[in-house]
């Protein structure tokens, strides 16, 4: 680590390390302090997808962190979305996605914290790249939820995981009981 708190160019950032990033950067905000960027190597800290209804942005409220911003109507994650997020991870190897939801949002189905872990569900679900870049330990899928009335975030827990999908072992026929010809 550098005087910074940053890793040396060229290592890997750990998701929990970056979601610290984030997580400083928010306090930066909050207390007002001069926001300090980071991008090792050039990757953004983190692709965060948030709601299109007015809500501050994501590198504003993470304190100037480099983000990979996606913003969705209700936090849609459709085929564009979850290409741009695959993109991000798989691309420029962010180590980090965040579903950003928002307590004043106006669409119908709102972006809560119901609908950020239904994100975050939709993620792992139906982006197999996601999937495997959370299982192997290269990303994290975090959910947050802005309150516009106190200017803070807050983080969501996300629902229980997605059943593993296991291949199937095959054994070995049981010998105990079998004749020999």
């Amino acid at each position: 680590m550098d005087m910074t708190g940053s890793p040396p160019q060229g290592w890997p950032v750990s998701p929990s390390f970056a979601l610290a990033r984030l997580r400083a950067g928010h306090h930066r905000f909050r207390v007002g302090a001069a926001s300090t960027p980071f991008a090792p190597a050039g990757a953004p800290v983190a692709a965060v997808l948030s709601c299109a209804d007015p809500q501050p942005e994501a590198v504003t409220v993470f304190g100037g962190a480099d983000v990979f911003a996606v913003r969705a109507a209700g936090l849609s994650t459709g085929p564009s979305v979850r290409g741009s997020l695959e993109y991000a991870v798989g691309h420029l190897g962010t180590p980090l996605v965040v579903v950003l939801g928002h307590t004043a949002c106006s669409l119908p189905h709102g972006s809560g914290p119901e609908r950020v872990r239904a994100a975050l569900a939709a993620l792992r679900r139906h982006s197999p790249l996601l999937d495997r870049a959370v299982r192997a330990g290269r990303c994290g899928l975090h959910g947050m939820v802005w309150h516009d009335a106190e200017l803070t975030l807050v983080e969501v827990r996300p629902s229980a995981p997605p059943p593993v999908r296991r291949v199937g072992r095959l054994r070995p026929p049981n010998r105990a009981g079998a004749r020999l010809a």
